[in-house]
């Protein structure tokens, strides 16, 4: 119900009539998942900005395997699609593919 509410624009900041935000309600319910996401979004800066961060690590590791694999901190994937759909893939592509993706934040 959470994560519905905060991805139609329910607010982190409302306070209730005992000056409790959401995340103090969480907390006083000991709902401690729903606790945990709500300081994840906070955290985030928001819910747009909290489901684009792991497609935002995923292109950001893109850009920067081929300097980990220059100072040995990565090794090639042993699967070789892996590779090609990873660092073969042109850049737009990729992009474009990456916004279908869906993570286990996404609903």
């Amino acid at each position: 119900m959470c994560r519905l509410l905060l991805s139609h624009g329910a607010s982190l900041y409302v306070r209730d009539l005992n000056g409790r935000d959401p995340e103090d309600r969480a907390k006083a319910f000991s709902h401690k998942s729903t606790r945990i996401l709500i300081a994840a979004v906070r955290a985030a800066g928001g819910w747009a900005a909290y489901l684009h961060a792991p497609r935002a690590a995923l292109l950001a590791l893109r850009r920067e395997l081929p300097s980990l694999r220059d100072r040995g901190r990565a090794t090639p994937s042993s699967v070789r699609v892996h590779e090609r759909l990873f660092l073969d893939t042109p850049g737009d592509v990729f992009t474009s593919v990456l916004q279908f993706w869906r993570s286990d934040r996404d609903y």
